[in-house]
C-alpha cells in the first residue's frame, strides 16, 4: 500500500468512528421541561406504562434521587428520555430526543403530568432497571 492508500483508509476509519458516536440522549438540551404537583414516581411510573408498548428497549434507572427512563421510537429507533427529579412538593420533568420523533412521545409525557392521569401504571410493572 502506498501512502495515499493509508491516508485513505485512516480517512475512512476516522469517518466510521465519528459517526457511530453513541452519546447519552441525556447529554442534549431537554426538548421541554416541566413542573408537576405529581410525586415523581408516579410521574415515572405513568410515562413507562404509557411508553412501554410504544417503544423499544425501555430502561428505568435512578441515581442522586433522579429518576431516568430511556428507550428508542418504534419505527424510527430514534433515542427518547425522561428525568424526572423531586423538587419539594413539585416534581422537575425534562423530556430528551435524539432526533425528531413522533410528537406522540411528548404527548404522553404532558399527559402524566395532571393528577387525575391514572393509566393503572400502579399496577404495571416497572421497566427494566439498567
Amino acid at each position: 500500500m502506498n501512502a495515499w492508500h493509508m491516508a485513505i483508509a485512516a480517512a475512512l476509519c476516522l469517518l466510521l468512528v465519528a459517526c457511530s458516536r453513541h452519546e447519552s440522549v441525556f447529554s442534549l438540551s431537554p426538548v421541554f421541561t416541566a413542573r408537576s404537583t405529581v410525586p415523581a414516581s408516579a410521574v415515572a411510573g405513568c410515562v413507562a406504562h404509557r411508553w412501554k408498548q410504544g417503544t423499544r428497549g425501555l430502561h428505568r434507572g435512578e441515581r442522586g434521587g433522579a429518576i431516568t427512563l430511556r428507550a428508542e421510537s418504534l419505527f424510527r429507533g430514534a433515542p427518547i428520555g425522561l428525568r424526572v427529579v423531586p423538587d419539594g412538593q413539585y416534581a422537575r420533568v425534562e423530556y430528551f430526543r435524539r432526533r425528531h420523533v413522533a410528537p406522540l412521545y411528548g404527548s404522553m409525557v404532558r399527559g402524566c403530568l395532571d393528577p387525575d392521569a391514572n393509566d393503572g401504571a400502579d399496577d404495571a410493572p416497572d421497566a427494566p432497571k439498567s
